[in-house]
Order: structure tokens, then C-alpha cells, then sequence
């Protein structure tokens, strides 16, 4: 049973370091963060990660946008959004949620997430990956 789970492991460890390898690089990674300024998990972002993520060495690497709503009922309008944005709005559905980033590397959004916890759990390993 311990051989067992030791060749399950390394067989995980040489798929997912094979999948880090193979992957083409990626030549231009923008980062949009979606939010709105009555949203409260907006705010502790921007305070708190958003700060942190600003000073890092991982945000100088690549291009940010932020898109702000003065409301949450208006965050997919078009007066809140860059006309070169508005393309990858389309991916969004009516019922996402702000705090939300779009990983957009070289221009195909490659993940969407939102909450205050998918920030550490999810888009920031993202993009710490794709800028490897």
C-alpha cells in the first residue's frame, strides 16, 4: 500500500511538472480586476491584497486594469468599462460576483474568479504560474 501511494505520487509529480514545462509561454499577461465602489469585499481588497500585490515583484511583470462601477447593479455597464476591455466583459455572466479578476494572457482570458478568497486560493497561484 506504501509503494502504492509513493508511485501515485511521483506519477502526480511528473504529470503536473510535464504540464509546467510543455505549457508555451505566455508573452503578455494582463490581470483586470472588476469591482464597485459601495462593495464592501471590494474595498478590504483594495486595502489589504490589492495593496500587497501592487508593491510585489509579480505585479511589475504585468499589464493591470481596474474597472470600477460607482454601484454593484452597474459593474457590466458599458460607461464602466475601456472599449479595449469590453471584449472579454462578455465572458462574465449577469450573476458573477465582485471582487473579480480576469487572467487574461496573450489576449484569451485564461481564468475568471471572484470573492475575497479566490484571490489567495486561486488567482494569485495563477498568475505567480504563468509568470514562472
Amino acid at each position: 500500500m506504501v509503494a502504492g501511494g509513493a508511485l501515485f505520487i511521483a506519477a502526480f509529480v511528473a504529470l503536473t511538472f510535464a504540464n509546467w514545462t510543455s505549457a508555451k509561454p505566455v508573452k503578455n499577461l494582463t490581470l483586470v480586476y472588476v469591482g464597485a465602489d459601495n462593495c464592501a469585499p471590494c474595498e478590504i481588497w483594495q486595502r489589504n491584497q490589492g495593496t500587497a500585490f501592487r508593491d510585489s515583484p509579480e505585479f511589475h511583470r504585468l499589464a493591470y486594469r481596474e474597472v470600477k462601477s460607482p454601484n454593484l447593479f452597474d459593474v457590466l455597464k458599458d460607461d464602466n468599462w475601456p472599449q479595449e476591455l469590453r471584449v472579454y466583459r462578455q465572458a462574465i455572466g449577469e450573476g458573477a460576483g465582485v471582487p473579480l479578476w480576469l487572467v487574461i494572457a496573450d489576449d484569451q482570458i485564461v481564468m475568471q474568479s471572484s470573492g475575497l478568497t479566490q484571490w489567495q486560493e486561486v488567482v494569485l497561484p495563477k498568475i505567480k504560474l504563468l509568470l514562472r
